[in-house]
């Protein structure tokens, strides 16, 4: 039975209880072990850009198409020596994007050449993905393979509880033990009946290593931010909807030191700071989050706990310390409920520890397995995003990262430093300096730069390979070696 949602009160009501009585069939099916399917699709509403799903005999899934990708995304490569920032189309990868509610299933889904993939959630536990090496069906169907992930690590019932709060609401202390402003955005008059919440991904160096390809991490990461939006849904005055705007990879960096694959989850977290503060991550976001593969870890009077999977500063969306963190193990998706938790802390939801949502009850904001209750906030963290999200900004509000993402970030060395200035300069640097010196500039096809330094009664020249975005022939500028149009 599908629902389609309404605006007033009492509808939701109705849905939220009509939900928890139809919603425990829909997420009871276990499975003890792999096995091999072969998807196919049943329908396809092309009007409605929704498709029926066959996986299996026991899992059909009615999906919808979602939005969670901004339509320029801004990604980051970063290395020791490197920082490299581009934009990258996301419209085929958002084409692939889809949910279903009544599962809480997030999978994207390719056709291509006659061929079937399917990879993401199916729910909360299970997990689909292709083989592209394995048998096909009689009929040339891709195999894929359904498996179980354990969602949750060690016993949550000892687990941080602790809110790493920012102090006084208006100042924290930083790393040096000064107290820092904190810029919260000035208060809004009108009510807010959506907010998309841009987020910036970062995947560190033990968890990226895992996905070839670049477009392989962004579309994973979309099917853990979809996910998340499911966690959401019945979320009203605002609707609260995450877009993925960024996502950085970092190849050779560790936020903290790394211990055996452990990382303590304080010091993460403050590297996270300060790799912000060096401006290392571009763009326009409302907050960042730190994925790691590593083992997160925290220390308690001298004695070790394994019992964090995540962790964000309260009440930060659209400041500067909007930021948290969490696991997540690669290729598995195991880190949705840990993503959505932490970001519902930035958003202003504290844990639920009150007599009227007490902790027992199991919803996203308790570490308590509450069942169906896990995948939804409670009206106690509800109201909290509500009050919070009042005092922001209509800048804050606002999409700013639909287009143009990389407005004062896409321009190349080359586009700011003149032949000219760049001969000199590497002139300066290899002895080439004196009185009536005179610089000539001669440059090619090949992307080489050749500068001639003339004296009084000599020349000598030298070749350099052109900056990124310099000019080399009418129209056409380099980029990477090639003299094309960019």
């Amino acid at each position: 039975m599908r629902l389609t949602y309404k605006t007033d009160n009492i509808m939701l009501m109705f849905i939220a209880l009509l939900r928890l009585m139809i919603c425990c069939h829909a997420v009871s099916f276990q499975i003890s072990e792999k096995y091999h399917v072969y998807p196919r699709i049943l329908q396809e509403r092309s009007t409605a850009r929704n498709l029926v799903l066959k996986l299996s005999e026991k899992i059909t899934l009615n999906l919808e198409k979602s939005t969670v990708l901004a339509d320029d995304l801004l990604f980051v490569t970063s290395t020791k020596d490197l920082h490299e920032v581009e934009t990258v189309d996301t419209s085929n990868i958002q084409q692939s994007i889809y949910h279903d509610t009544h599962y809480q299933s997030s999978v994207a889904v390719r056709q291509k050449d006659g061929n079937l993939e399917v990879e993401g959630i199916i729910n909360d536990n299970i997990r689909i993905r292709p083989l592209p090496e394995g048998e096909r069906s009689i009929n040339g169907q891709m195999l894929h393979e359904i498996f179980e992930v354990e969602p949750f690590k060690g016993d949550l019932s000892r687990a941080e509880r602790k809110i790493l709060r920012v102090k006084d609401g208006s100042s924290r202390p930083s790393s040096d033990g000064m107290l820092e402003h904190l810029n919260y955005p000035q208060a809004r008059a009108s009510r807010v009946d959506k907010f998309q919440v841009e987020l910036h991904l970062i995947s560190d160096k033990a968890h990226q290593r895992y996905y070839k390809t670049n477009q392989e991490l962004i579309t994973y990461l979309a099917i853990m931010a979809n996910a998340v939006n499911l966690r959401y849904l019945d979320m009203a005055y605002p609707k609260v909807k995450f877009l993925l705007v960024g996502v950085t990879r970092v190849k050779d960096h560790d936020f903290a030191r790394n211990s055996g694959g452990e990382i303590e989850a304080g010091e993460m977290l403050g590297g996270l700071e300060d790799y912000k503060k060096r401006g290392k991550i571009p763009g326009k976001y409302d907050v960042v989050y730190l994925m790691t593969g590593l083992d997160m870890i925290k220390y308690a009077n001298g004695r070790k706990s394994k019992g964090i999977s995540g962790r964000a500063y309260m009440g930060t969306v659209c400041t500067h310390m909007a930021m948290g963190e969490g696991e997540d193990t690669p290729l598995a998706y195991s880190g949705v409920n840990t993503l959505a938790h932490e970001l519902a802390h930035t958003l202003g939801s504290d844990h639920d520890e009150t007599p009227e949502c007490p902790w027992a009850d199991g919803y996203l904001m308790s570490y308590v397995d509450g069942g169906l209750r896990k995948f939804r906030l409670s009206q106690c963290s509800e109201n909290s995003i509500r009050q919070y999200v009042r005092k922001l900004s209509d800048e804050c509000i606002q999409v700013l990262n639909a287009r143009n993402l990389m407005k004062d970030e896409n321009k190349f060395p080359g586009q700011t430093i003149r032949a000219q200035f760049f001969c000199k300069k590497q002139g300066r640097q290899n002895g080439q300096r004196g009185k009536g010196q005179r610089v000539i500039v001669k440059q090619d096809a090949d992307c080489n730069i050749q500068c001639c330094y003339r004296y009084v009664g000599y020349m000598t020249c030298a070749k350099y390979k052109m900056l990124d975005g310099m000019k080399c022939l009418p129209g056409k500028t380099c980029r990477r070696g090639i003299c094309g149009k960019h």
